[in-house]
């Protein structure tokens, strides 16, 4: 019998290891505080191997240490890498250190279990020595313990990530461990802070120079005569070889020339596969362009539109960067955000009174401002202290911690840091203590802050992301108040974290986020907010749109369609007095977890106008109000052109609806045929004039293998081996059934069966590439696209 005693969610995974072992991986994600070692030791238990423990810092080296040692107490382990025993743990820095020695080290020492803690902490050089001792490991099983998994990652990194860590198995998830008692439940807040009237105006300036640019580049003589002279424009029933693997760059040309008014010759229709009268070409778009020039920069960099490009920052160093971020000069709205900070501390501090505890988090300490700089342009955790302390009521206790100070009132100090009075040095800060840290009383000092904050001696603690930002623990934490820079997804989980701790019977944390805006500009082209809104999309919490629902999307935040000063202005208003009722979210928290058992994972599919598209009408209606319209009301309202567009929609949605149906149950079917579902696991499809959803109810494995072959089968075409049609509709065959023809085959039975009529093609001969020629080529000249998005609900 096992010496640990496990909650119902670790069982939980115990309960499925045979079937997370069938790559030799386990992968689970686990929130702070959800009990990750224990669950760790668990397995290894259960594993009966050798195992090597991984671990970022040498703080958690002693935790997996200590609970090794009190559950298993009659085990041997060893911290030294190169003696290994029968569980050794080290942290991967020494892994690292020691890579010249460790050729076949999991071989030769028989280590057949390799534990991964925080696997997001995977450096690449790490990554890649771990990769190369693993695949010389042939029987190694590994376990990777994460809280954050890389979400925002890009593809390449995302994919090396899933590589040494095996694809995510399960996800202990943060309702559920709300819905236990074991984490307390919390609210996110978004605090738009507008930009400085400079600030818009360079971003105008950027907007402006940059369609001036575009406008050069979609149309130059010089460009214009070099693709007319081109032989695969000239002649491409010559050249289809060429077109057929280069097909993004040669429509890009085509775009680009149709645009200089060039008629194209039968010969392209013909290679095209399409008749001429069928179609009408597309516009360049941001992408033809960037595949165009990307073409002739690689064929023809000696024309001098590049020589333009260089001049504009858009080729540096050889390599064209079409289409530049802007480069936001942040110190221009620093008193903006200190402002934000103020008035978030404010309203927080007459709220809660001396029930406040609040952390708030920096990257940067800013010390020079306590020698006198100038803090007015200065963003940090001095700069913030000076200006709170100003600001606070005389009875909230301020306190100021970070790697290489803690600073304390006089009376703090006085009554519990006397004995640290050699650390004392001189500051002007009236009503306030300077002790400076060492390496050998960090921990101490920090220790005892922490515990002074817990029993709310201490109100506000003001500290820095590296410090505090992770593995730092204080469950009376209510308030987090995030002032550091947008980090990645990672990050910003490890700094929600800190205040996820259960803390009394009501406790509900409210966590701030800080965004600085730019008016009348999209959400989704903001230059700071796209990127911070995109992360906490991927974030659970309360939606309180219509009934409380525990979901993830960035609906739940709310945000205003028009982002100008007043909608901003009211939008943090709104907010900051929601803030306040802690009492009643807490209350829609416990509503919202009785509607369900946990967090399940539908796609939903919608249909968008394109953003190029231009909407000429100048009385439409909202979608909501035309699906309400009737012919007698649109007559009479003037909108019967609108009335019978809408009509036309809905016909072609919903017989498009019924079309993913049947393919969503092909796919169901032929998981359930391979054993990888059973029949007790339900199907759910839905759909309406709007969208399209689907999902099952299994565990996270199964569910997102399932999201993951949905979304290849429905979403964008690129460049697939197979390629289906229904009527005039193209689909992915999926690369688990399109590895062989026979796969193929058996795919296009299944779809028989549901009773509709498909070919498939082969795309990487001539006729398959014509097909998919086609199908690239119905996808640009759509007016609509489809957005595939994968959202978490309770239920």
């Amino acid at each position: 019998m096992s010496a640990i005693k496990l909650r119902a969610y670790q069982q939980r995974v115990i309960d499925q290891l045979a079937s997370y072992l069938d790559n030799d991986s386990i992968h689970i994600v686990a929130p702070p505080g959800s009990g990750k070692t224990i669950l760790g030791m668990a397995l290894v238990e259960k594993i009966q191997r050798k195992t090597l423990i991984l671990v970022p810092s040498i703080l958690l080296k002693k935790q997996w240490i200590e609970v090794i040692q009190h559950y298993y107490p009659q085990w041997e382990i060893s911290e030294e890498l190169l003696q290994p025993a029968n569980i050794t743990v080290t942290t991967y820095q020494y892994l690292y250190s020691k890579r010249k020695e460790l050729d076949n080290h999991f071989t030769e020492h028989g280590i057949g279990f390799l534990v991964l803690d925080e696997s997001h902490h995977l450096k690449k050089n790490w990554s890649d020595l771990l990769l190369d001792l693993k695949e010389k490991a042939t029987e190694l099983q590994t376990l990777a313990l994460t809280a954050t998994p890389p979400f925002d990652a890009n593809q390449k990194e995302w994919g090396n990530y899933i590589r040494l860590t095996g694809a995510i198995d399960e996800e202990i998830t943060v309702s559920e461990l709300i819905n236990e008692a074991v984490l307390a439940p919390y609210q996110d807040y978004v605090y738009l802070a507008p930009v400085t009237k400079e600030s818009q105006k360079q971003f105008t300036e950027f907007l402006n120079e940059q369609n001036q640019i575009v406008s050069h580049l979609c149309s130059q003589p010089e460009v214009t005569d070099y693709l007319l002279a081109q032989e695969f424009i000239q002649q491409p029933l010559n050249q289809t070889e060429f077109i057929y693997q280069n097909f993004d760059s040669y429509l890009s040309c085509l775009l680009y020339l149709n645009e200089q008014q060039y008629q194209f010759s039968d010969d392209h229709w013909q290679v095209l596969g399409i008749k001429r009268n069928k179609i009408k070409i597309p516009q360049q778009t941001r992408k033809s362009i960037i595949d165009l020039y990307q073409y002739l920069f690689q064929v023809v960099p000696q024309l001098e539109i590049f020589r333009y490009l260089s001049k504009k920052g858009w080729l540096y160093e050889d390599k064209l960067r079409l289409f530049p971020d802007f480069e936001i000069n942040n110190q221009a709205n620093i008193p903006l955000m200190k402002e934000a900070i103020e008035h978030i501390v404010v309203k927080e501090e007459s709220y809660l009174g001396n029930e406040l505890r609040c952390v708030l988090l920096f990257d940067y300490i800013k010390q020079e401002v306590l020698a006198g700089k100038e803090d007015y342009l200065e963003y940090g955790v001095v700069p913030t202290f000076l200006s709170l302390k100003e600001l606070i009521r005389p009875e909230t206790s301020l306190a100021v911690v970070c790697g290489e100070f803690l600073i304390v009132s006089q009376k703090i100090f006085q009554t519990h840091f006397q004995t640290y009075a050699e650390f004392r040095r001189e500051k002007k800060l009236a009503g306030y203590i300077y002790l400076a840290m060492t390496d050998k009383k960090r921990s101490e000092l920090l220790a005892l802050t922490t515990q002074l904050l817990d029993s709310s001696e201490i109100n506000l603690l003001i500290g820095t992301v590296s410090l505090l930002g992770e593995g730092w623990n204080c469950p009376a934490v209510n308030t987090i108040i995030m002032g550091n820079a947008a980090g990645s997804y990672v990050q910003t989980q490890q700094i929600r974290g800190r205040g996820l701790r259960c803390s009394g019977d009501e406790k509900l944390t409210n966590i701030w986020h800080i965004a600085s805006i730019y008016p009348n500009i999209p959400v989704t082209e903001q230059p700071l907010f796209a990127a911070i809104l995109k992360r906490l999309s991927f974030i659970e919490g309360l939606n309180l749109m219509d009934e409380p629902v525990i979901s993830t999307g960035r609906e739940r935040f709310e945000l205003p369609d028009i982002l100008d000063l007043r909608t901003i202005a009211g939008y943090t208003q709104n907010n900051l007095y929601r803030a306040k009722e802690r009492k009643q979210h807490f209350m829609l928290w416990e509503t919202a977890l009785k509607q369900g058992t946990h967090l399940a994972m539908p796609l939903f599919i919608r249909s968008r106008p394109k953003e190029t598209e231009v909407h000429l009408e100048s009385n439409a209606f909202k979608l909501d109000n035309v699906d309400q319209l009737n012919l007698i009301q649109a007559f009479l309202q003037g909108a019967l052109n609108i009335y019978f567009k809408e009509r036309k929609r809905k016909k072609h949605w919903h017989k498009a609806c019924q079309v993913r149906q049947k393919l969503v149950q092909t796919l169901y079917q032929l998981l359930l045929n391979e054993g990888v579902l059973s029949e007790s696991i339900p199907l759910v499809i839905d759909w309406n004039n709007h969208s399209f959803s689907c999902e099952i109810v299994a565990s996270y494995h199964q569910e997102k293998l399932f999201n993951e072959l949905i979304c290849e089968l429905l979403g964008e075409i690129h460049s697939p081996r197979y390629l289906l049609k229904i009527k005039q509709d193209y689909f992915v065959i999926p690369g688990r059934y399109s590895k062989n023809k026979k796969a193929v085959l058996i795919f296009l039975t299944a779809i028989k069966q549901q009773g509709l009529t498909a070919d498939f093609f082969y795309t990487k001969n001539i006729s398959g590439r014509k097909q998919l020629i086609k199908a690239r080529l119905n996808s640009l000249q759509a007016s609509d696209t489809l957005d595939i998005n994968e959202r978490k609900i309770w239920q």
